[in-house]
C-alpha cells in the first residue's frame, strides 16, 4: 500500500520497528469481534487509548508548554461524547460491554477507532458477528463516516453494501485479487470466471 507517497509494506520488509511503530498511527482498526474491554465503560473504552497517547505527547514537550492531565481528559472526554452521539450511543456512556447488544458494541468499537483520528480506517469483518438487523445498523454508521476525511477500507462479504457505497471494490479469492474497479465495473461487468461465479451464486 502506498501512504503518503512511500510503500507502507516496505518498513514491515525491512523489520524496522520505528518507521512500523510511525506507520500504525495513520490506522484504525475495528475488529469483527469488538473487542472492547469488558471492565471499563463505553466512555473509558474510547478515551484509554487516546489519552495514553495524549499524556505521551504531552510529556515530550518543553514543561512550559505542557497542559494538566485534568485538561486532556475533559477534552478527549467532550470529543468522545461527539463520537458517541455520531454513531447514535450517547445514552451508553457509562454502560459495560456486557449490557450492549452485537450492533452496539460494534459502533463503541468504530467511535474507538475515531477517537485517534486515523487517516485510515479499516474495518475487518464489522458485521460477521451480528444478525441481519445488527449488520444493517452498522453499515448504516459505516455509510454514514463515508462524508467523513477518512479513507475506509472494509473487508466484507456483503455485496449490497460494497456496490451501494464504496468508490473501489476490491475482489480477491484464495489471497490473488481477481479484478479491481468500480462497483459498475466490479459487479455489471465482471470478467473474472471466479467474480462472475460468485456474483451469480450471491
Amino acid at each position: 500500500m502506498i501512504f503518503g507517497g512511500e510503500d507502507a509494506a516496505v518498513a514491515a520488509t525491512l523489520r524496522n520497528p520505528k518507521q512500523i511503530r510511525k506507520n500504525r498511527l495513520y490506522f484504525g482498526l475495528v475488529f469483527q469481534s469488538f473487542h472492547l474491554f469488558p471492565q471499563y465503560t463505553v466512555l473509558q473504552n474510547l478515551t484509554l487509548s487516546a489519552y495514553l497517547k495524549a499524556c505521551k505527547e504531552n510529556k515530550a514537550l518543553p514543561k512550559p508548554e505542557r497542559r494538566a492531565k485534568a485538561e486532556i481528559r475533559r477534552e478527549l472526554d467532550q470529543q468522545a461524547m461527539e463520537l458517541l452521539a455520531r454513531v447514535g450511543l450517547t445514552e451508553k456512556v457509562s454502560s459495560y460491554p456486557c449490557e450492549l447488544s452485537g450492533g452496539q458494541q460494534q459502533r463503541v468499537a468504530i467511535a474507538r477507532a475515531l477517537m485517534l483520528t486515523p487517516n485510515i480506517l479499516c474495518f475487518d469483518e464489522p458485521t460477521s458477528a451480528l444478525d441481519p438487523e445488527l449488520t444493517k445498523e452498522v453499515m448504516g454508521v459505516i455509510r454514514s463516516l463515508k462524508s467523513s476525511d477518512t479513507t475506509m477500507i472494509v473487508v466484507t462479504h456483503e455485496m449490497d453494501f460494497a456496490r451501494n457505497v464504496a468508490d473501489k471494490v476490491i475482489f480477491m479469492a484464495h489471497g490473488i485479487i481477481e479484478e479491481e474497479g468500480t462497483p459498475e465495473e466490479v459487479f455489471d461487468h465482471p470478467k473474472s470466471p471466479i467474480l462472475q461465479s460468485f456474483i451469480s451464486n450471491t
